[in-house]
């Protein structure tokens, strides 16, 4: 599996305005793409040259339910998951789904060009495997996040 890059960090926030201030101010955040949705609002930093995500908890998913990616995991706010973006995601997920590491979620490609899958690590770790098309590495180098 051929790895370009650590990605990024998702943190689940009960209030994404405030938690962005507090990385601006303290940690010297930049913040480089804002996105109201019918989710809430998403805010994404760069800091130290790393992309952090902040936003709310997905409405499908309650803090007291369990991970709708994995029955034996329960959600809660704060650190979801960090991404480590790969040059060919088909080829890491089925390379990983043979040495055994189980796949939480098959690739999907989103709306905003960038494919995605999960998989489970020790201890409950989340890692989102992450594939940028040409529109998201243009958008990212742009705003020197990578």
């Amino acid at each position: 599996m051929k790895i370009e890059s650590f990605d990024h960090i998702h943190i689940y926030s009960i209030d994404t305005a405030e938690a962005a201030k507090f990385y601006v101010e303290f940690f010297g955040g930049e913040e480089v793409y804002r996105k109201e949705g019918k989710g809430g609002l998403r805010i994404y930093l760069s800091i130290g040259g790393q992309v952090v995500v902040l936003g709310p908890l997905p409405s499908d998913r309650a803090v007291s339910d369990s991970f709708n990616l994995d029955t034996n995991q329960k959600h809660h706010i704060g650190l979801d998951h960090f991404g480590i973006r790969v040059k060919d995601l088909g080829t890491a997920v089925e390379e990983l789904r043979e040495k055994g590491v189980k796949i939480m979620a098959e690739p999907v490609k989103g709306k905003s060009g960038i494919s995605y899958a999960f998989i489970s690590a020790p201890d409950g770790v989340i890692i989102e495997l992450t594939q940028y098309g040409l529109l998201p590495k243009m958008f990212l180098k742009h705003k020197k996040v990578i």
